[in-house]
């Protein structure tokens, strides 16, 4: 989703009477008191048969980093400084709320990641553990303790968590707290993209003073508070701690890719800015001999890396399967009953404004006609998944693979929505098509871009590989909302991002998208107003609708900035389901209530 608010006229129809005010603490309560000098509390990556990776993070380089299992076990921890943190004039960190008062420019931020591999442990069984590190003062830090585990073993039940788009938003701390609350410790999390906001900013990771960075709302350290309009009472969420006990596996949203870098922007300016490799590739043969004489690989591909776009906080702060063409940017794994596939699906976000001044979805700003160097390039995606691409290849290739048609429970997980009724299901997924306008003389007076709804790439090249192979469920999120279809091919595709906020769902007869191309010009058959895209209906949830239309007519989505949403995957001797649960952020006493559940089969 965007980093700017967006308002609509029309999303009144969907949206609660309660509007929530968020009250931001105090700058020094981003952090409960309880918390340890630790940046983060550990986190858990990767497990194998017999292991897991433990990682946590620090403002010192230290010594001495350590985990120490129940048994007294003490297993060593490597360091790595993160590369590309920083802070500017926009972050809300210590005393500064966003007006530059601390980082008046952008500046680096010394931050350390300590990752130790746990070995060792029975499968099927937990283990208490805590970390220790040792400050330049000499000072020994200790977290509080937690629990860890290997990969589960075939059979056993696991409860997994299906989530995506927190993004610092005022519920997300409310959510993980209520999943804490319902669930306790779980097996896994599937976070289906956008983690934070700007990647290389590092209080949204960490310590936003506003309260809901992305560490402390999944470890129980945020300080959110939500109040209803016109009452008198509030709401206190500190998050859950779920990082600490059950292993993360995301994939990458557009809000994990940073733009062209340069180090002396603003950072929202770099994210903003990325190009496709192509024009980076492109420019950089242009000038190779001028740029790299010697002709070092090392040197071309960071300089394309650095004038295209990059993942590089994502990949540091993260531990995944590397064995994909893309290394940790795709991969797939066998996790108990479950086979997951995380797909590099997802593509920048502009805005659709058709102003002369903007470059936004559909056409290049008029004053950038001639310096190609500062165009859009539309809404580009980042990773080419059509047939023929590395990524779809190496699809093939893992569809085909024993350990997948062995698994009872089939996943996939990609962020940008291949179904859907909210904003973000046009324009669809497909190439921008520029269209280059021309007066009489034939000088160039604008460009636009199309995005033709029978070349969505998911839909023409993807979904039929997951129907055949089985795939039983696609979580993505993107939207801001809960909503659920089922493919011909009977292929489940659940979004759940309803989680921090959302920007309103699009049906039929209800509120009408504003995001497409206002402009004659373009095929409106490309930009439906209501619907899905590509025309299936959402499924009702099972129990009940947590939301109705103005005339009280029960909606099949879940669109709300007052009610907050989550998904639970279990398995066990039953089979496999997927239990999605909501509640009213403002009432922390109201229990979640289970409102849609559906088998895989």
């Amino acid at each position: 989703m965007p980093f700017s608010p967006r308002h609509r006229a029309g999303a009144g129809a969907l949206a609660m009477a309660l509007a929530l005010l968020i009250l931001p603490p105090a700058p020094s309560a981003a952090q409960s008191p309880e918390m340890t000098h630790l940046l983060t509390d550990p986190y858990l990556q990767l497990p194998t048969e017999t292991g897991v990776r433990v990682v946590w993070l620090t403002e010192f380089e230290g010594r001495d980093h350590q985990v120490v299992l129940a048994d007294g076990t003490r297993v060593a921890a490597r360091t790595l400084k993160l590369s590309r943190m920083a802070e500017d004039a926009d972050s809300h960190i210590g005393p500064q709320s966003g007006d530059g008062s601390l980082y008046p420019r952008t500046t680096p931020r010394d931050i350390w990641r300590h990752e130790a591999q746990v070995e060792g442990l029975t499968p099927g069984q937990r283990t208490g553990y805590h970390v220790e590190s040792t400050d330049g003062a000499g000072r020994r830090l200790t977290s509080e303790s937690y629990t860890l585990a290997a990969l589960p073993r075939p059979g056993q039940p696991l409860r997994i968590l299906l989530t995506s788009d927190h993004q610092q938003k005022p519920m997300t701390p409310a959510n993980m707290q209520q999943v804490e609350a319902m669930f306790g410790p779980l097996d896994a999390v599937f976070f289906a993209g956008d983690l934070q906001n700007v990647p290389d900013r590092a209080s949204g990771w960490f310590d936003d003073t506003r309260g809901a960075a992305f560490f402390p709302a999944m470890q129980g350290r945020a300080d959110m508070v939500l109040r209803s309009a016109g009452e008198a009472s509030e709401a206190r969420y500190r998050g859950g701690r779920i990082l600490q006990h059950a292993p993360l596996f995301p994939v990458i949203g557009n809000h994990e890719v940073m733009g062209r870098y340069d180090p002396r922007a603003p950072l929202v300016r770099q994210f903003n800015d990325p190009h496709p490799r192509a024009v980076a590739e492109a420019s950089y043969e242009a000038r190779a001999e001028l740029l790299n004489p010697s002709g070092d690989p090392g040197v071309r591909d960071s300089w394309i890396r650095d004038n295209a776009l990059n993942t590089l906080s994502y990949e540091e702060l993260f531990t995944l399967p590397d064995d994909s063409p893309g290394g940790e940017t795709y991969y797939a794994l066998r996790f108990g009953d479950i086979f997951l596939i995380g797909l590099y699906g997802t593509r920048i976000w502009r805005s659709p404004s058709m102003a002369a001044d903007r470059r936004g979805k559909y056409r290049e700003a008029d004053q950038n006609l001639d310096s190609p160097d500062q165009w859009g390039w539309g809404e580009f995606i980042f990773e080419d998944m059509a047939a023929g691409s590395r990524q779809h290849d190496w699809l093939k290739t893992v569809l085909a693979s024993e350990a997948f048609r062995t698994a009872p429970v089939k996943v996939a997980m990609m962020h940008t929505p291949s179904h859907g009724v909210g904003d973000n299901s046009i324009p669809v997924f497909a190439d921008p098509v520029p269209v280059l306008d021309r007066d009489e003389a034939g000088r160039l007076i604008g460009v636009r871009y199309e995005y033709p709804l029978g070349e969505d790439i998911y839909i023409r090249d993807v979904e039929p590989l997951l129907e055949a192979a089985g795939v039983q469920l696609l979580h993505n999120g993107h939207s801001h909302l809960w909503n659920r279809f089922v493919t011909a091919g009977g292929l489940n595709v659940l979004e759940t991002s309803n989680v921090g906020n959302s920007y309103g769902c699009y049906l039929p007869g209800q509120t009408r998208r504003t995001n497409g191309p206002e402009d004659p010009r373009f095929d409106a058959a490309n930009y439906p107003v209501w619907g899905d895209p590509h025309g299936l209906s959402p499924v009702p949830p099972t129990e009940f609708s947590p939301q109705a239309a103005e005339d009280g007519t029960p909606l099949p989505c879940l669109a709300s900035d007052g009610l907050s949403a989550f998904s639970i995957l279990e398995t066990d001797e039953r089979g496999a389901r997927v239990s999605s649960y909501v509640f009213d952020s403002t009432r922390p006493d109201a229990a979640p209530r289970l409102f849609d559940r559906f088998p895989l089969r």
